[in-house]
């Protein structure tokens, strides 16, 4: 099968064999129903922007998540409703008591609860799924991170579709004024928030069946976000994660739900496009079903390597961080231990991998691992344990991380250059590897995140800082004796 493009389409998933035209996939234009933004923090001077935008002519019902960099510990969830063609932006912001991070808008747009209500101190995150406050399988108390508000100030986001608003039922105009009430009117302001509010009051509408004038997510969203440091004066912007046709029903889900969360994929079927290094107009697709749903989200994700660059050079007082997130962790390593993840979240409060490490200066000299005597001692293997990482290089701390931090020592004479870090190993061809039904291997961890570089100018007046990021390069793998790959040629 000859194809030039590799945009997917319902045409496209078609002739792949998809009965339903319907198959997860990381989105190629920047538009979709799912967006995962690899890192928040509030340490040091740091505060995270957020945006989220309507690009269509439909209602929108959207959840917000923020998950802590642990083990992600849902940390704070809630409702958006977005108009046709609406921005909804945000801060993350340190708590008024400067324990916990905290979320604040001045934004119009319909959320449930109101986060705009909270004020401008926001609204705290929350520590309820791990302090041990009360007793309930939701509640890991036993998960061996920490307890208190700190564990919120660092984390990740996911923000995803529900459904579209069936504006002929009534549910929309609670006030009958025929204006939807997530609607702006002239004012900037919409018809009637407190209208969807009453729906999930006790007795409302949602309340009792959250199904009711919702249809199927349709996608066209998109998000931004960035880590702005007003005492130095940089910004810096993080790539999303966007999924498409993540869901053909309806997700709409009680504010204070767990759910939807990438776990709720439907149909379980992924679309994973594989370049082929050697020639940029050749593509394979892996398409493959899934027994258990997440799987679909990780398959997508699977990367055998992550690649960037870094620099620490003094002479330009550069400092790199890498941030690298695996937004499909919770879901195998938590209560036991699941392919492709192989260590349990409990104990010390990790769950590390085991990873390759290499790296090259710009004069094509490089380094495998640590240079080190044998044995190494304890932590010589180079590991990252946690659901957000934040890996520094050398003596750098671009992004003031704390909670889940990894440094990347380097050798003399490397102070700039790029960087893998291998996600599969191959002498242990059994492990960080994710077998579909079919057969296909997808080799690696779910992975996504950005290197952050700030760089300084002591000499100009009284000092300039610079920041730049750059999205992280993935190396693919798949491969396998089931569902034959269909690959697209240049003409």
């Amino acid at each position: 099968m000859t194809m030039k493009k590799k945009i997917l389409s319902a045409a496209v998933l078609a002739a792949l064999g998809v009965g339903t035209a319907q198959a997860v996939n990381v989105s190629t234009n920047g538009l979709g129903q799912v967006m995962v933004a690899p890192y928040f923090t509030v340490q040091g001077d740091e505060e995270t922007l957020l945006s989220v935008v309507n690009t269509t002519e439909e209602t929108k019902a959207v959840k917000i998540r923020f998950r802590e960099a642990y083990n992600s510990r849902e940390v704070l969830d809630f409702n958006l409703y977005l108009s046709p063609h609406d921005v909804w932006v945000a801060k993350i912001q340190d708590s008024a008591d400067g324990e916990g991070a905290a979320i604040t808008t001045n934004d119009n747009s319909c959320t449930v609860p109101s986060v705009k209500g909270a004020g401008p101190d926001g609204v705290p995150f929350r520590t309820t799924l791990f302090d041990g406050s009360f007793s309930s399988p939701a509640n890991k108390a036993w998960d061996g991170g920490p307890k208190d508000a700190s564990r919120t100030r660092e984390g990740y986001f996911e923000i995803i579709e529900m459904g579209v608003a069936d504006e002929s039922n009534p549910v929309w105009d609670v006030n009958g004024n025929a204006w939807t009430d997530s609607t702006h009117e002239s004012d900037g302001m919409p018809d009637y928030c407190d209208g969807l509010k009453s729906n999930w009051a006790p007795g409302g509408t949602w309340k009792g069946d959250a199904s009711v004038g919702m249809l199927p997510p349709t996608g066209g969203l998109f998000a931004t976000a960035a880590l702005i440091n007003v005492q130095t004066g940089t910004e810096i912007g993080e790539p999303m994660t966007v999924l498409e046709d993540f869901s053909n029903n309806q997700l709409h889900s009680d504010p204070g739900s767990l759910v939807p969360s990438l776990g709720q994929v439907n149909p379980p079927t992924s679309v994973a496009i594989i370049n082929d290094p050697n020639n940029s107009n050749v593509a394979t697709f892996y398409v493959d079903n899934w027994m258990n749903a997440i799987d679909a989200v990780s398959a997508v994700m699977m990367a055998e390597r992550v690649i960037n660059e870094y620099t620490v050079n003094p002479n330009t007082e550069a400092e790199t961080d890498w941030v690298v997130t695996f937004p499909t962790k919770w879901a195998y390593a938590d209560t036991s231990t699941q392919d492709p993840f192989t260590s349990r979240f409990y104990g010390n409060g990790a769950a590390c991998e085991s990873l390759v490490k290499v790296y090259f200066d710009r004069e094509e000299q490089f380094v495998e691992g640590d240079i080190d005597f044998s044995p190494l001692p304890p932590g010589g293997i180079f590991e990252l344990c946690y659901e957000a990482n934040v890996v520094t290089f050398g003596s750098s701390n671009a992004l003031s991380a704390e909670n889940t931090v990894k440094n990347f020592t380097l050798a003399d004479g490397f102070n700039s250059g790029w960087a893998s870090i291998g996600m599969y190993d191959p002498s242990s061809p059994t492990e960080h590897i994710l077998t579909a039904a079919s057969g296909n291997v997808y080799e690696g961890l779910p992975v996504i995140g950005f290197k952050a570089t700030k760089l300084g100018n002591s000499n100009v007046g009284i000092g300039a800082s610079y920041a730049v990021s750059e999205p992280h390069k993935y190396a693919r793998v798949v491969s396998g004796s089931g569902m034959p790959a269909y690959g697209s040629s240049a003409p």
